[in-house]
Formats: structure tokens, C-alpha cells, sequence
């Protein structure tokens, strides 16, 4: 999102918040992600954002599987963490 306006900081606070509402969890700084069952209710999540994207915006969406995302490796302060696969997930920056 830009923010070089107060305008675009306010839209990209918005932005996030709708995010939130929506049931999205923050992974890291501007990357956040939402787990849903199926590519049907993926696609209606997407949806969803689409109509929250503000004006000069950039949203990208990444459908990955359940698979896929157990193979993520995430480390925190030098300790690797695995965590459980969802069955399907929807991730975007």
C-alpha cells in the first residue's frame, strides 16, 4: 500500500483493519494470512478483499495447499517452529 499521503495512510490502515475483521492473521509486516476448507470459499475470501483494496493499491493472493504449507520453515530467534498445516490456504502480500 502506499503511505506517502496521510490520505494513503489512513486507506492502508483501513486496509489492515479490514483485513483483521475479515479473520486474517498478521504473519509478518504486511503479509498476512487466512485458512479456509475449500478453493470455493478461497475465492470468496478474495473476493471479499478485492472490494477493500483502496484506490493505488497493490494486493497480490497466493492459493497454496495444505502441503505446501507444511513445508514452510519458520524460525524464531534462531529456533525453528513447525507448525500444523491447514487443510487449504489462502496467504497475500
Amino acid at each position: 500500500m502506499p503511505t506517502k499521503t496521510k490520505t494513503d495512510m489512513k486507506r492502508a490502515n483501513r486496509f489492515r483493519n479490514d483485513l483483521l475483521e475479515l479473520g486474517f492473521s498478521r504473519y509478518q509486516l504486511s503479509f498476512y494470512v487466512y485458512y479456509v476448507p475449500s478453493k470455493q470459499r478461497a475465492e470468496t475470501v478474495a473476493d471479499a478483499v478485492e472490494r477493500k483494496v483502496p484506490p493505488n493499491g497493490k494486493v497480490s493472493i497466493f492459493f497454496i495447499t495444505d502441503r505446501q504449507f507444511g513445508m514452510t520453515r519458520s524460525f524464531f530467534g534462531g529456533q525453528q517452529i513447525s507448525e500444523d498445516p491447514p487443510e487449504q490456504g489462502l496467504l497475500f502480500e
